[in-house]
């Protein structure tokens, strides 16, 4: 069956053409993406402006960092009490509550207190200014 054995190996050789095509297309393809995505690494992003100290050095609260950390502070102060902000800003194995999983409560809701808290000072930075008559 010689004209069989032809058929398949036609067929094989086919098989083989097309793989060799498109595995030179994606490579071209991919070429293209990195030249296209390399064009593009040169333009920059707005700066962005930050008012007032980070959160991060107004904690944990205290009065070292002068007045611009006091509303911060008053907020930290009014939402957890003594013994809390000791066991977010302190030694947290001295702690019982470490042992307990209370500790990892509490830092979630400081993260969310703090995440409010943020958000009050954005919209009130982005507030449209009140007119004076």
């Amino acid at each position: 069956m010689p004209v069989k054995d032809d058929l398949l190996q036609v067929q094989e050789v086919t098989t083989m053409k097309l793989h060799a095509i498109t595995i030179s297309i994606a490579i071209a393809l991919a070429g293209f993406a990195g030249i296209a995505s390399a064009a593009g690494q040169s333009e920059t992003l707005t700066p962005v402006e930050v008012l007032g100290p980070p959160i991060g050095q107004c904690t944990p609260p205290n009065d070292t960092t002068g007045h611009a950390c006091d509303t911060f502070n008053q907020m930290v102060r009014a939402n957890f009490s003594p013994r809390e902000i000791g066991m977010l800003f302190g030694a947290r194995t001295s702690y019982p509550e470490h042992l307990t999983g209370g500790i990892d409560r509490l830092q979630r809701r400081f993260q969310a207190v703090v995440q409010a808290y943020v958000a009050q000072q954005q919209a009130a930075t982005h507030a449209a200014p009140v007119a004076v008559k």
